[in-house]
Formats: structure tokens, C-alpha cells, sequence
């Protein structure tokens, strides 16, 4: 995906070009689950990167995380979520050169990684514009899949065979009686 700046903003939910050391916020708190989200795209200082990053801090360790038998790895540190990196491609086109959710890294993982990612990533915002937590598995199995494994194009029409007709038989050119 090579696209311009302000087209690749608007990918990643971001309404203008930012400038070096520039950065968009977003944020939200869960207070019954006790976790902050929040995401940002930030320009690098020359302006010849960009950042995208995602992460949830979890209020405090509850009883039964300290003791250990919790799954969560966190134990009330930031859990990065997502991180994504951009950079120039050409003089006027970029593209994302790095992308990993949840410790797995998509580069060429899938087709069109660089444009799952934004969508993946402005997902999540919008989630978090909305006033919700983002549900970071759904949103993984929403947008982080890889479509070629079913087929059939997007309509579901791509690859069927055509049927075999008789140009006869349609124009009722058949035997007279």
C-alpha cells in the first residue's frame, strides 16, 4: 500500500497532516474493568516517520494477579496492543513498513497487511469514540484475516463455471415438427 500522507491519515482516523513532533490522542477509561486505552499516530522529529501505537494500563493488580494466578502478563504495567510504523516510500507516497498486535508481528502475513492494520487501528478508535473499551480479539478476527482463504472474490461470484448453452436451444431453433 503506497498512498499519500493526508490519504494515509485519514486511514488511521487522523483529520489533517501532522507536522514533526506532532501527535493525535485518543483515550478512554473503563473504570469497571479498571483499564485506560489509549492510542495515538505521532510524527517522528523530521518528519520522515510515523507512529502508531495502541496500548491498555490497568489500574492496579488485583488479589488473585499478585498471587499469581491470573493470565494476564501485565500485572498493572502498559500492554501494547498495537504498533505500527510508516515511513516515505517515494517523494510523495507511504507506507506502513511495520505492524504487530499483541506480540505478533504482520508484515506479509497477510495480503494488504498495511491497509488491515489502519483499518484494524481505526477500529479501535472508533470503539473508543463511542465510549467502549475496544474488544481487541474481535476486532483481530474482524479485520486481521486473511480473505484469500475463502475465495470467490468479494461478491462471491469470482472462479464459477459458466454455464454451457446451445446458442440454438435460445433462439428456439430447435427440430420443427
Amino acid at each position: 500500500m503506497r498512498v499519500e500522507l493526508k490519504k494515509l491519515m485519514e486511514y488511521l482516523g487522523v483529520d489533517h497532516v501532522l507536522s514533526p513532533y506532532e501527535t493525535q490522542p485518543w483515550f478512554h477509561y473503563d473504570a469497571a474493568k479498571g483499564i485506560t486505552c489509549s492510542a495515538e499516530v505521532r510524527m517522528g522529529s523530521g518528519g520522515d516517520d510515523i507512529e502508531v501505537e495502541m496500548q491498555f494500563l490497568k489500574d492496579e493488580t488485583s488479589e488473585e494477579e499478585e498471587s499469581g494466578e491470573s493470565d494476564s502478563e501485565s500485572g498493572g504495567g502498559p500492554e501494547q496492543i498495537m504498533f505500527m510504523r510508516a515511513e516515505p516510500s517515494s517523494q510523495t507516497e507511504w507506507s506502513p513498513k511495520q505492524l504487530r498486535v499483541q506480540g505478533k508481528n504482520y508484515v506479509n502475513e497477510l495480503p494488504e497487511w498495511e491497509k488491515k492494520g489502519c483499518d484494524f487501528f481505526r477500529a479501535s478508535i472508533e470503539s473508543m469514540q463511542m465510549g467502549e473499551l475496544p474488544d481487541i480479539d474481535a476486532l483481530i478476527a474482524q479485520h486481521l484475516v486473511d480473505d484469500s482463504l475463502y475465495g470467490g472474490g468479494g461478491r462471491g461470484r469470482v472462479g464459477r463455471k459458466s454455464p454451457k448453452v446451445k446458442p440454438g436451444q435460445l433462439l428456439g431453433m430447435g427440430k420443427k415438427p
